[in-house]
């Protein structure tokens, strides 16, 4: 008997180390796996946590959905899925998803009941959704409802296969709510695509047509991953059939309230996303917006029943909620509004029925070629806001002073001189259509010129939209007069006639967002050229095909012919410019880019960048860099040495055109400088007024020129206005 039950001891005995051998070799690979890759994961959740959070919300969110799905593919432990679960909760937090913040943190508790937030990075906001979920619920089954929520990793694939019968058994029943439950509860536990179709099959007939595709493509991805073929061919039907029923909502904001507030069923909409389109479950949604209009806080409310495959336009018309400002014959005339415009003429007009603007500024120039100008302005302006006029009027004074290489090379003396210009304005536009014109006059003792415009605007598609046209004409006279400057001008050029159009459409893209598109066609008449600017000669053979760039006053006296004619240019020139310009509010700064192309018919080509970033530090003070870049050719008739040809029969044989002005040759300009403008007293009060400095330093460098080769200049100006 002894000996019976001694060998039966051995036998077990063996049989257990047969079984422990076997787990251990089986088994402790897979576990030694599953420690590293929860060492992975943690590591690349911590990175993610550390560097994208909170920073930059989006990447930080598909980054950490993709080592979800790494776990889903590696077998991770339910502790770090946990942990991974949390970070998204954290990151939906502060995205604004409220309900996907509080899903993550219940399915991170439902992984592992000790899950928590970490001591660092949470919000209030945070704390309360997390607590939310955390509460207890008293036993049996979550305030969620069923079994299947409450399963965890720990039941593995039996209870996964649990769950997904459930699931087929509650779809065959038609009740699509549980199927959709019992689903996402096996998914928790591992991530299979052929659940995941049928979870957007649930979803679909459900009417929940975006989680449906969200899903489908889930499940796609994950059979590419595996080299399903079969998963891939049915998730692809699936996700062509869901984008073709997906319905569609857009919205457009009214103009000129730069507070509107958005909400798509108590989701907040991005103001500069309003235009795009959002894809949507059918059924009904309401939309809630928020603003001010005329100083009146106002707001729009909208129920919308969408069908599958529409697209549904919400055009926000906010309206002033009812107050002691607001009579009800006024409150029924906004609900009778089509329009944010009818809106605005119902109500009462909190709006100064007079502005007056006053300003002035002091400006200078000076460069290292000699050359000074030195210019005092004033401008003032009465506005009518609610009658819809306006009238102004500029003046303007600029001392120049100048002793540059072309009067040292002329033998000419440094000079100085004074140009006086004015003008005035007017406009009127009482409703969607307006028009402004202008006139003015600058003189200077060798220049008069006269100049007179009219510019018409319109306002379409609820002011999104406005074009304008407009007409200038200016006439000029070019004399010469002696040096006292006091008798009437020496009749040597003439007269300058120019007419202008210009036309151009500015599209308001977004709340936060402009665009200017424009054009202008110049054709001027008559003789331009200086009538003290001479033109240096030399011989055609010997000497201007070896004159250097930037070639001095004294090599050129030395190499030039005894000729000096005065400079000639072609009497008629038609100018062609295009461009755009657009404006974009980022947070509390504004990004302005400039881009303009230019041709005439003397072959001058150009191209000019100008860009600024103006950021508001407080109410009161604004700041901003600038920088531009202009690059032209030079004209078909520019020469950097001219030659002349001495013909005993026909005497001196010189160029049809000529000139020295070196602003017609080929060249780069490069400005770099900024402003800052400070407002004085309170904002909001009744009157307002401020200062402005402005400074840009410029460097040219010309590619064909005599005398010179580069040049550099400063400009700089204070200014000074009032508003009251």
């Amino acid at each position: 008997m002894l000996t019976r039950l001694t060998e039966r001891a051995r036998r077990l005995a063996f049989s257990c180390c047969v079984v422990a051998t076997f787990a251990l070799a089986t088994f402790a690979p897979r576990l030694a796996r599953a420690a590293g890759e929860d060492a992975a994961v943690r590591e690349a959740v911590q990175q993610i946590m550390t560097e994208d959070y909170p920073g930059s919300l989006g990447p930080a969110k598909k980054k950490l959905e993709a080592e979800l799905a790494r776990c889903a593919r590696k077998t991770c432990s339910a502790a770090v899925k946990s942990e991974v679960h949390v970070a998204l909760g954290m990151v939906a937090s502060q995205l604004g998803q409220a309900e996907e913040a509080k899903g993550a943190f219940k399915t991170a508790i439902a992984l592992d009941p000790s899950a928590k937030l970490p001591s660092s990075g949470v919000t209030p906001t945070m704390r309360a959704q997390f607590d939310d979920v955390a509460k207890p619920t008293g036993g049996g089954e979550g305030a969620g409802g069923g079994a299947a929520e409450e399963e965890t990793p720990a039941g593995g694939l039996p209870a996964a296969i649990k769950l997904i019968k459930e699931a087929l058994a509650a779809d065959q029943e038609g009740r699509l709510e549980e199927c959709i439950e019992k689903d996402k509860g096996a998914l928790k536990i591992e991530e299979m695509p052929r659940t995941r179709l049928h979870l957007a099959s649930c979803e679909s007939r459900a009417g929940k047509l975006v989680d449906a595709l969200k899903n489908a493509q889930k499940a796609l991805e994950v059979g590419i991953q595996k080299k399903d073929a079969g998963v891939m061919k049915v998730a692809r039907t699936r996700v062509k059939e869901l984008l073709d029923r997906i319905p569609h909502v857009t919205f457009v904001p009214p103009p000129s309230v730069p507070d509107l507030q958005v909400r798509f069923d108590d989701r907040p909409v991005p103001t500069d996303a309003l235009t795009k389109k959002f894809s949507v479950d059918p059924g009904k949604h309401t939309v809630v917006a928020e603003g001010t209009v005329n100083g009146f806080p106002a707001d729009f409310r909208e129920e919308y029943d969408v069908k599958e495959k529409e697209t549904v336009v919400v055009r926000i018309t906010l309206r002033a909620a009812a107050n002691d400002f607001i009579t009800p014959g006024q409150i029924k005339c906004m609900l009778a509004a089509k329009s944010q415009e009818e809106v605005e003429k119902c109500l009462p007009q909190n709006r100064k029925s007079l502005v007056i603007r006053v300003a002035g500024d002091m400006s200078g120039y000076t460069d290292s070629n000699s050359v000074g100008v030195y210019t005092p302005a004033m401008n003032a302006a009465i506005v009518s806001p609610t009658s819809g006029w306006n009238v102004g009027g500029n003046f303007l004074v600029d001392a120049v002073s100048a002793a540059s290489p072309d009067i040292v090379a002329s033998a000419s003396p440094p000079f100085r001189e004074y140009r006086y210009g004015g003008g005035i304005t007017g406009g009127y536009k009482p409703g969607l259509y307006g028009a402004q014109a202008t006139a003015s006059m600058s003189s200077s003792p060798d220049y008069v010129s006269y100049t007179g415009g009219v510019r018409l605007t319109a306002d379409l598609n609820e002011k999104l939209i406005t074009p304008s046209l407009g007409y200038t004409f200016s006439t000029d006279r070019i004399g010469r007069g002696p040096n006292n400057w006091q008798s009437d001008f020496n009749p040597l050029k003439g007269r300058l006639t120019t007419h202008e159009v210009e036309a151009g459409i500015t599209f308001v893209l977004s709340p936060t967002s402009v665009l200017l598109i424009g054009g202008t066609m110049s054709f001027e008449r008559g003789d331009q050229s200086q009538p003290y600017r001479y033109v240096a000669m030399f011989d055609p053979d010997l000497v201007a095909p070896f004159v250097p760039r930037g070639a001095t006053v004294g090599l050129v006296n030395e190499a030039r012919l005894p000729v000096k004619p005065l400079e000639q240019l072609p009497t008629e020139r038609d100018r062609f410019a295009v461009g755009a310009r657009f404006n974009k509010r980022l947070g509390n700064a504004t990004l302005r880019i400039e881009q303009r192309f230019y041709y005439d018919t003397w072959s001058l080509k150009g191209t000019s960048t100008d860009s600024r970033y103006m950021v508001d530090l407080s109410r009161r003070l604004r700041v901003w860099p600038h920088l531009r870049v202009h690059a032209q050719s030079g004209t078909n008739f520019y020469q950097l040495a001219y030659s002349a040809a001495l013909s005993p029969q026909a005497g001196v044989i010189i160029p049809t055109y000529r000139t020295g002005d070196r602003e017609l040759s080929p060249l780069i300009t490069a400005t770099a400088g900024g402003g800052l403008r400070l407002g004085l007293g309170n904002p909001e009060g009744e009157v307002r007024y401020g200062i402005t400095f402005v400074g840009d330093l410029m460097y040219t460098r010309y590619l064909k020129a005599l005398y010179v080769s580069a040049r550099t200049a400063v400009y700089g100006s204070f200014g000074f206005d009032v508003e009251f």
